[in-house]
């Protein structure tokens, strides 16, 4: 015990022997082979959880699929890696589908070394490049189901659930090749199959024309919605999801000579926009993915158009899309339906367009 001359405790000398003990403690995670201890785990699954992260336990050592905040059912769209099998703790973990990533060195790292923090540099390096290998290889596994799964659906006509479907929504049936039938897809939900049900696949490509994703929409055998917990839903990707659209229709020219398309959310919103105001219309499958949309070079003239909700996300990502598309040098135009929480099938619906 550290005593003053009084006989009292000596706060000062205190101090630094808590200091020097708290040195040594620290200084046991950058020797070989260390291992974290509680107070790193701590830091770490905090970072992890900021991050979206859902982490049951930490396991060092590899690359580890995880649950995001924002997974369902079995899907593990979080990833991380840590080393600790040097001078330093480290992780580096993301999410797989928003292609974001954060780092996370030990709190002790204000005490690395010059080459120490090098280290920490290169593992960092080397477990992005591990995701990004794990990655390729996942989306090119994704992609031969996507495939496999496109093969078997057939185009879509009027009799069938899907095109009635459309029918039933005021819609046409368009001529496009990127919308098709399936007479029965298994439907998932938390690991249990609920059964097979009649479904409206799209094709989801990237800006270049790769298929990245099949979205798809479960109905019943009389052409409507069926009931299940999520009626749309997209399989696991095969590429970047950011850009992606369902390419229905070609750009067509303008009265004055120029291309122009317009993009919207859903498929059903594209298609009812198409028919009342004349061009293509490309889905882009959500708000995110219309904000996100990669304009084709060869076209000036975009018409955006937005859902009108509530919460005012479709109007954001409406008004996100013109601001870029006018910063990169094209025309866009927004438009919105007049009634607060509708798209513009709704609207489409109420004009009465098509019997």
């Amino acid at each position: 015990m550290a005593l003053s001359q009084s006989g009292g405790l000596n706060y000062e000398r205190l101090a630094n022997c808590f200091v020097l003990a708290l040195a040594a403690r620290v200084s046991l995670a950058f020797r070989k082979g260390a291992r974290m201890n509680t107070i790193q785990h701590i830091e770490l699954e905090r970072a992890m959880q900021s991050a979206g992260l859902v982490v049951e336990h930490i396991e060092p050592g590899r690359l580890v699929r995880c649950k995001t905040d924002e997974d369902k059912g079995l899907q593990k769209s979080g990833w991380y890696r840590v080393f600790d099998d040097g001078d330093c703790i480290s992780c580096v973990y993301g999410d797989w589908r928003q292609d974001s990533r954060g780092a996370w060195v030990s709190g002790a790292s204000r005490l690395q070394t010059f080459e120490q923090r090098a280290a920490t540099q290169r593992a960092i390096e080397r477990a992005k490049e591990e995701r990004r290998q794990a990655r390729l290889v996942q989306w090119a596994q994704n992609h031969a189901k996507l495939m496999t799964l496109w093969n078997s659906a057939a185009p879509i006509t009027e009799s069938d659930p899907t095109g009635q479907y459309l029918i039933r929504r005021g819609l046409v049936v368009p001529d496009t090749g990127v919308l098709r039938y399936h007479a029965g897809l298994d439907y998932w939900n938390d690991g249990e199959h609920v059964g097979q049900f009649p479904a409206m696949l799209a094709a989801v490509t990237s800006p270049t024309g790769e298929l990245v994703n099949v979205h798809r929409t479960y109905l019943t055998h009389d052409g409507r919605k069926a009931a299940v917990p999520t009626v749309k839903k997209l399989f696991a990707s095969a590429g970047m999801m950011a850009g992606a659209s369902i390419k229905i229709g070609t750009p067509t020219p303008r009265p004055d000579g120029r291309l122009g398309l317009g993009v919207a959310e859903g498929v059903e919103t594209a298609i009812a926009a198409s028919i009342l105001f004349g061009l293509p219309v490309w889905p882009c499958v959500s708000a995110h993915g219309l904000a996100a949309f990669e304009p084709p070079l060869a076209i000036k003239h975009f018409y955006v158009f937005a859902d009108n909700d509530e919460s005012g996300t479709g109007q954001k990502a409406a008004a996100q899309l013109g601001e870029r598309l006018t910063r990169q040098g094209f025309t866009a135009r927004i438009h919105i339906p007049p009634s607060v929480g509708t798209d513009w099938a709704d609207e489409l619906m109420m004009q009465g367009v098509i019997a």
